[in-house]
Parts: C-alpha cells; structure tokens; sequence
C-alpha cells in the first residue's frame, strides 16, 4: 500500500471573485468589525489642566516667574483653569463646525480671541481685568527667544522647532496673545466670522459668573460652554477632562469612546 505524502488542501472561501484561507476570512471580519465600531463610536474633546504646584522645582519656579510672587496659586487657577479651558474650547469650535485652515500661530490667535469674546458675553468682566495684568506680567517678565520678533511671526518660523516648546518660549507667545485679544475685545460675532462659521444663533446675554476657580469649577466650566455652544446650533461633542501635573500640559484633541471603553485619537478631525 502506498502512502500518501500529499499535503491536504487548506480550505478556502470565496468572497466574490476571490478566494480566502479561513485565517484571512477571520482576520477580515475582524477588521470590518474594528472600523465599523471606530466610526460609529461618539466623538469626545478630550481638554488637559495643568494642576497647581505639582512639577518639578524647576517647573514651579518658571510658573512663579510668569505668574509673579504674591497670589501665585489664585493667578496660575484663573489663567489656566478658568480662562484656558475656553481657549481650548474655542479649537474645538473650529475643529468641529469649520472648513477653514490657517497657521497654527493664527489657530492660538483664533481660540484666544474666541476665549476673550466668550468671557464678556457672558459678564466675567472682573474676571478679564485681573486675566490683564496677569497677561502683561508675563508678557514682559518671561524670558523668551523672540529677540523682539512679532510674536505671531516668531511662533510660525519656529513651530515645528523642540525648542520652541518651552515653558518660556511657548508660554511668552500664549500670554502676547491673549494680551493682543484683550487689547482687541472681539465680539463673539466676530471672532466667529474669521473662524470661518456663519450658521449660528447666539442665545441671549445671560450671565456666567463662577465664584470659585478650582478643578471642579474647571470642569463646570468646560460642560457649560459645550452646553451654551450647542445652544447656539454649532456643533460640540461631549467633553473628556484630563489633569495633568506637568504646568506645560494644556492642550486638546478630539477623540472617540471607542466601544465605549477607552479613548482613541479621532483621526478624521486631526489629519
């Protein structure tokens, strides 16, 4: 009797006018799965705050520098959980309800101008003075290496450079740019506008004033502007909101709940 050395055939499926082993059949259903899920999971704004006095030495130190000596926690609160929240709002309302692009300097220039806007419209004008003289104290006591170069011009010659990204460097051109937003009070009408969005209802002039500025406030804040932005008819989705211990990590991305589990970057909004 002879034996059969014959390997047998793997089994193969046809899908159209191929065929496919059974591991390739499983590894593209698989893969239709993942994507169907990417697409269908809820869009978030994932925003990080910086937390108060939990950097390193040298981090506490720059934020002393740019914030000043006497009421350091309560000027760092204001600036960074109070007024930078919106700012990174304020991408998000570009992002989401926007075609047009410009310059990543001009994106700052746009969320800060947005902030600003959001913030006298809804009656924090205490708030904007004591936001001022924070502004111009680290506009002008925070070492930089602009060597006198327009701060928008300087920003967009050296995005793309490490260095530029420096609590410093970085941090001099945010505070120039709010103060450019202070010195121009922008109506929100307007700011819309070079943002590129026209189909929109502003409702009413109601006030928003927020006694205390914490972590808890920070958040309040986040889902009250998402609240009033989808008020206007724009779109915003849900907020995710980080604390970070880095004074350097204030920031914003859109993401996605995928399968409701975790978060992963919403690569249509970003690329």
């Amino acid at each position: 009797m002879k034996k059969d050395n014959k390997k047998k055939k793997k089994k193969k499926i046809k899908v159209g006018p191929i065929y496919l082993s059974l591991l390739d059949f499983v590894s593209l259903i698989i893969l239709f799965f993942v994507i169907l899920v990417y697409l269908i999971s809820p869009r978030r704004y994932a925003i990080t705050t910086a937390r108060y006095g939990q950097g390193s030495e040298e981090d506490n130190k720059n934020v002393e520098i740019a914030m000043g000596k006497n009421h350091t926690e309560e000027r760092f609160r204001l600036y960074f959980q109070w007024y930078n929240v919106v700012h990174e709002i304020g991408h998000g309302v570009m992002i989401y309800n926007s075609d047009r692009k410009v310059s990543p300097a001009k994106g700052e220039q746009l969320a800060n101008d947005f902030a600003v806007a959001y913030w006298l419209y809804y009656g924090e004008e205490e708030k904007i003075e004591m936001l001022e003289d924070i502004v111009t104290y680290a506009s002008e006591n925070m070492k930089n290496d602009a060597n006198g170069e327009d701060y928008l011009e300087y920003a967009d010659k050296h995005w793309d450079d490490d260095s530029f990204f420096t609590f410093n460097n970085y941090g001099w051109f945010q505070f120039t740019s709010v103060k450019k937003s202070l010195e121009n009070r922008k109506t929100l009408d307007e700011v819309l506008y070079e943002m590129g969005i026209k189909e929109y209802k502003l409702n009413g002039n109601k006030l928003l004033i927020y006694e205390t500025i914490d972590e808890d406030t920070s958040t309040q804040i986040i889902d009250d502007a998402i609240d009033n932005i989808n008020a206007w008819g724009l779109k915003m989705p849900k907020a995710i909101h980080h604390f970070s211990d880095d004074p350097n990590d204030n920031y914003s991305i859109p993401k996605k709940k995928f399968m409701g589990l975790f978060e992963i970057i919403d690569f249509g909004k970003v690329l």
